[in-house]
């Protein structure tokens, strides 16, 4: 093998795993950016889901108040409904 040859082969496999590198590099730093964007889309839902789950809490609350007798006497009330004696 001339030396011509050798380092033309040495000069090739340089470059492609230069190429390679860069390549993986650049995949790495996509999916980093991937992973940060999915993480912060999960951390938004899950507040969604606490958010929603305080407004179950409270219109369940509601929901009792209104079905309690208090709560029916308070509406009739309201409408302007008159118990006679």
């Amino acid at each position: 093998m001339t030396e011509e040859r050798r380092n033309r082969i040495i000069a090739a496999v340089t470059v492609n795993v230069i190429l390679l590198i860069a390549i993986l590099a650049a995949v790495i730093i996509y999916q980093i950016i991937e992973i940060k964007i999915v993480s912060r889309n999960r951390e938004e839902i899950i507040d969604k889901i606490k958010d929603y789950q305080q407004a179950i809490e409270s219109i369940e609350n509601s929901l009792d108040y209104w079905q309690s007798y208090e709560g029916l006497l308070d509406k009739a009330y309201e409408l302007g409904f008159v118990f006679g004696k």
